[in-house]
């Protein structure tokens, strides 16, 4: 099973945080099979398949310099689907309080950093969330005001998975 499956089925934030991870990593190779077999090397055959996919699927749909594969902006849309059902009609209890504490902060976020581009609140918190990975991956300073601010964007994304794996496999 690769990285990808694994992250998939156990945590859906931690997938799709990954795959936008991989389409920076193939782009960062200028799509080159080699240096993405170079990259990749001594890691499981089937992760080397698995980004070798996507490489090709990016270029299939002409993602070269921004954008996100057909099949994350699907499982994107997905997640604001269940947001929208766990903040409503489902009314699950411990996501609604994730969001609650999170949303001031994604609006702040939104409006200072992302200028209003990240319409629904998930996408909003995944843009935060990587970018937060972004920066401490490059062991850049983050301010201790974002550090404070990303912990209650993680727990809604933590719920939110939870929400996925309650919803999508019928477990708790």
């Amino acid at each position: 099973m690769t990285t990808a499956a694994i992250k998939k089925e156990s945590h859906i934030v931690e997938y799709l945080l990954y795959v936008w991870q991989m389409e920076d990593v193939v782009r960062a190779a200028n799509f080159d099979a080699g240096a993405l077999r170079s990259m990749f090397a001594g890691q499981e055959d089937e992760d080397l398949e698995w980004v070798l996919e996507l490489s090709k699927t990016m270029q299939q749909e002409r993602l070269e310099e921004t954008g996100h594969a057909a099949h994350v902006q699907e499982t994107l849309t997905e997640m604001a689907l269940l947001h929208d059902l766990l903040t409503g009609p489902m009314e699950d209890s411990a996501y609604v309080a994730a969001f609650q504490a999170a949303e001031p902060l994604l609006n702040e976020l939104s409006e200072r950093k992302m200028k209003g581009e990240f319409n629904h609140p998930v996408e909003r918190m995944l843009t935060a969330l990587y970018g937060w990975l972004v920066l401490r991956m490059r062991k850049e300073e983050v301010s201790l005001e974002t550090e404070a601010a990303m912990v209650a964007i993680r727990e809604m994304a933590n719920a939110l998975a939870k929400g996925h794996i309650k919803i999508y496999t019928g477990s708790a």
